[in-house]
Order: structure tokens, then sequence, then C-alpha cells
């Protein structure tokens, strides 16, 4: 699958063939947003439920079918700073996709349906039926640029083009 990301500079600075994020970048432990670490955690366990299982130092990673979500909306401050724009050819088997929108509903703590008698987490299961999402007006059916992907790492041969970017935190 043809992917899209942003990454700190040192990402693509790592050793080795296979280039991973450590976890603490995964979510804003430090700040104590416990619904969305509630939520990134939830993600964890789909992914591991639905694709491979996850090595607990590594956070997953992000990316887009293409770029929906253009540069990283951040102020152009800081020239030291650099981040890297990759694209990337990822294993179909190793990516779980979801829709960009519908993500905002388990990130926000909230339901899709605020009248279910099922667990909020399985309320949150929702998110991987794009059916249920269209059909519930969560996502447009020809939209299929609204959508993201998480993958647990980057083997360097995935690698089709890198751009180097300056100044952004």
């Amino acid at each position: 699958m043809l992917l899209e990301t942003y990454q700190h500079r040192s990402f693509i600075k790592q050793t080795g063939n296979i280039l991973t994020t450590p976890r603490s970048r995964e979510t804003p432990f430090d700040i104590g947003w416990d619904t969305e670490i509630r939520a990134y955690e939830w993600l964890r366990q789909q992914y591991q439920h639905r694709r491979v299982r996850l090595n607990a130092q590594h956070a997953l990673i992000w990316a887009w079918p293409q770029s929906t979500i253009g540069c990283p909306i951040v102020p152009h401050t800081d020239r030291r700073v650099a981040i890297v724009h990759l694209w990337l050819d990822i294993p179909d088997d190793l990516v779980l996709l979801m829709n960009f929108e519908a993500w905002t509903i388990p990130i926000i703590g909230a339901r899709f349906m605020e009248n279910d008698t099922i667990s909020i987490e399985r309320d949150w299961e929702k998110l991987f039926d794009e059916a249920w999402l269209i059909k519930h007006e969560y996502a447009a059916s020809d939209d299929w640029l609204d959508h993201q992907a998480v993958f647990p790492y980057v083997d360097r041969a995935w690698i089709k083009r890198v751009k180097y970017l300056r100044g952004y935190r």
C-alpha cells in the first residue's frame, strides 16, 4: 500500500534497515490526556488483534494514503529542527486502515451510538466497519482520501522517496 508519513529527522538517521519510533512519542503521556491515552492503547490492542504482535517499546507509525494532511500544521520557528516526509510502499498485511474523521470519536472518548448498551471499546470497533460508517454518515462512500493507516515499523526497502523539511517543531 502506498502511504505517506512525516517523521522526525532522527527516524531516518537510525542505523539498520528497520526504522521505529519510541513509544514515548505515541501519545502525550507526560501531560496526562487520559482519554487520548485510552484510545491509543485500544488502537494498539486492535492492531495486535487484527494484524501482528507489537513491540512494547515501539509506537505505531501513522501514515496517509496520499498527502491529505499536507505539511504538519506547526509554526516555522526553529531552522535547526527538521522532519522528513516519506513516501512508502508498505505490505498490506501490516497496514491497519481506518477512517480519519471517525478516529476522532475514540480519541475524544465518545461513542458512535450514544444509546448503545455495549462497552465503549466494542462501540469503537465500528471504526473498522466502513459500510457502517458510510451508512451512519461518519464517512463518505467516495472519499478514500479521508483515511489513515498505522503500522509497526518501516523497512528501508519500502522507502520510495524522502523529502527533508526544516523549521518545524
